[in-house]
């Protein structure tokens, strides 16, 4: 999708440049850490979901539906697809912050086209596997705009492995960040490196903040895997 998203974002960067002059330096800073906001609030959706998710649950196996259980609780009672709201707040985030509302509006869209099949999808593989209890959680969940009344606090331990894995959305998001602001600043305003490293130290912090984040969080992953069954061949 991204790449389809391309002439877009070609459309957009030089409408970007027109937006930041008329806004002046302070208002457009403010956009800029509202962007971010939205980016990491579906950061931290994700991370709360998968958190609290069962085992073998809400995962990212592209090969085959998976469901030993249904969830309900935590941020399951509040939204049928947190996962797919926190990736798309994340996306909006990023396309925010080029501060052209279009933009942004057509990366909304264009997510919302990509997943709306997949929920249809997926769905219809839950109510195939649970029934009944399927038709009450989905009666009374919305599927993307969660709906604060139906709370019911989450069951279970914390699964911080789980929750290590979303590390890549932060190096995500911050890369792209900083990507986009190399591409507005440099190609349509020829700004020296030190002025535009002045201006955006804030963003190349949070790319080498995520390197680092992302590179604990693998080592710690690593560790905590445990020694790899052997195939049966090899104990022979």
């Amino acid at each position: 999708m991204p790449l389809l998203l391309l002439p877009l974002l070609v459309l957009a960067l030089p409408e970007s440049a027109r937006v930041e002059e008329v806004l002046g330096d302070s208002r457009s800073r403010i956009v800029g850490w509202l962007a971010l906001a939205v980016a990491l609030s579906g950061l931290v959706l994700r991370c709360l979901t998968v958190a609290f998710a069962p085992e073998g649950t809400s995962s990212r196996d592209t090969r085959a539906f998976r469901a030993p259980s249904l969830n309900t609780t935590g941020v399951y009672s509040l939204v049928r697809h947190p996962l797919y709201l926190g990736g798309g707040l994340m996306w909006v985030g990023v396309a925010m912050s080029l501060r052209v509302w279009w933009f942004a509006l057509l990366v909304a869209l264009a997510y919302w086209l990509y997943v709306e099949r997949l929920m249809l999808v997926e769905e219809g593989f839950l109510e195939g596997q649970f029934g009944e209890l399927f038709h009450r959680w989905a009666g009374q969940t919305p599927a993307f705009v969660p709906s604060l009344s139906g709370w019911r606090p989450a069951t279970g331990p914390i699964q911080w492995r789980r929750v290590l894995s979303e590390h890549n959305g932060l190096l995500g998001v911050s890369f792209a960040l900083l990507f986009l602001q190399v591409l507005d600043d440099w190609q349509f305003r020829g700004e020296p490196w030190a002025k535009w490293y002045g201006d955006h130290s804030g963003l190349i912090a949070l790319l080498g903040f995520s390197v680092v984040v992302s590179a604990i969080c693998i080592f710690v992953r690593r560790r905590t895997d445990g020694p790899k069954a052997l195939p049966e061949a090899e104990l022979l």
